[in-house]
């Protein structure tokens, strides 16, 4: 804004020099003409003609402190010149003319200026504070719409309590981010219900699992420490704790496995058709089983995995079990084969089967089927079975129908 306040005072210059400097050169209507102009333009109190000697010879400027030698100089030599004090505004030029080189000086009061820029000052404070409280009442404003979604979140959390913190959170209306954040705690809190159901059924399996084996021990010990026994019977009864003790550290490991507490275990390299074998061989002893093998493998190199080979038969086992307790102790088909590359055990029943609903949850801890409640068992064999064969890094896929159930296992 000043500089334009001195580009408005240098015309004004202009024209006072070509008043007092050219007018032996001009015309009496030139002459008037320009004496108008130099009447709406600036007032001749204003203006000052110096010559080469420094002498004021033009101009009704009373001597003004401002305008020192110096500043003329410079004026000289740089052809123009701008100064400022604190009432006026200065503008000085050179000006070539046939009688001589003259400066001449043309002045401005600061007091338009001033108010200008006052009234500026007020305007720009006035809408800064305004700016602020408009920003401050949206703020406010946007504030409750954006806050309110987690304000009700934030109430719907603290009234659960230990009977209804399964209970998902509700929103009525809501934007992308915080419907993604209570779907997500929504989530979270039924998984966490989920695992708070399985620690309940986990303590009661530890409970049945681990009282039969101690009740046995302690059993075994009562009747034989009843009366004296010979060498013969107390070998009996070593040979019975010892199977009773082994019972017991099998399941504390089958524990550990499904809690996530044991992951190393002993692992060698072994044939796995032989643990398949061995399994096939208690099934027929224990359960009379009639199962039908089909081995189609000509490559037996195939057939060797590194694994812990006590695992592996108490996954399988619990497979084949399933098959006979399922199908009512009727035909299991069990096939051997390679399929691109790599060994396929397919054990496949004739039993009740999964219904369609359960097959995406039968292998979670103490999951079972909704068509289970005529046969005993815990929910414990498949879920045990799949962290037995993820750590050996065999897939395995169910899939059943009316007429039985497929376990396809990948080595």
């Amino acid at each position: 804004m000043v500089h334009n306040q001195f580009r408005d005072l240098q015309n004004k210059t202009l024209l006072a020099a070509v008043f007092y400097l050219e007018a032996d050169e001009q015309s009496h209507p030139e002459r008037e003409s320009i004496k108008n102009q130099l009447q709406k333009t600036i007032s001749r109190t204003n203006i000052a003609v110096y010559d080469r000697l420094d002498r004021q010879t033009a101009g009704e400027m009373i001597n003004d402190s401002h305008i020192s030698l110096q500043f003329i100089q410079t004026v000289r030599e740089q052809q123009k010149g701008n100064l400022t004090s604190k009432e006026h505004f200065y503008h000085g030029i050179f000006y070539r003319d046939n009688e001589g080189d003259f400066v001449v000086v043309a002045r401005e009061w600061k007091g338009n200026f001033n108010a200008q820029m006052t009234s500026l000052l007020y305007i720009l404070i006035a809408v800064f504070v305004f700016g602020i409280l408009l920003i401050y009442i949206l703020s406010q404003f946007l504030g409750k719409i954006a806050y309110d979604p987690i304000l009700k979140i934030m109430k719907q959390i603290k009234d659960r309590d230990e009977k209804n913190f399964q209970q998902p959170l509700t929103l009525q209306k809501s934007y992308a981010e915080i419907t993604a954040l209570v779907e997500t705690y929504n989530l979270f809190i039924e998984r966490i219900g989920q695992t708070f159901a399985i620690q309940k059924n986990f303590v009661d399996y530890i409970s049945h699992e681990l009282r039969t084996p101690i009740t046995a021990i302690l059993g075994t010990l009562e009747v034989t420490s009843n009366r004296a026994r010979s060498v013969a019977e107390y070998n009996d009864v070593m040979i019975q704790l010892r199977q009773y003790t082994a019972d017991l550290e099998a399941s504390l490991d089958n524990m550990m496995l499904l809690s996530g507490a044991r992951t190393n275990f002993e692992f060698k390299n072994f044939r796995i058709d032989e643990v398949v074998w061995k399994v096939i061989e208690d099934a027929y002893l224990y359960h009379n089983a009639d199962i039908q093998v089909e081995f189609e493998v000509d490559d037996s190199k195939l057939l060797n995995i590194y694994g812990n080979e006590n695992l592996l038969e108490s996954a399988l086992k619990n497979i084949i079990e399933n098959a006979i307790k399922y199908s009512n102790n009727q035909s299991v088909r069990i096939r051997i084969y390679i399929a691109a590359g790599r060994l396929k055990l397919c054990i496949t029943d004739k039993g009740i089967g999964i219904p369609a609903a359960d097959l995406g949850s039968i292998t979670q801890n103490f999951f079972r089927g909704g068509n289970t409640g005529n046969f005993q068992g815990k929910g414990i064999g498949l879920s045990m079975s799949k962290v037995i064969f993820t750590l050996h890094r065999i897939e395995m896929e169910i899939s059943s129908g009316e007429n039985g159930t497929t376990v396809e296992l990948t080595v």
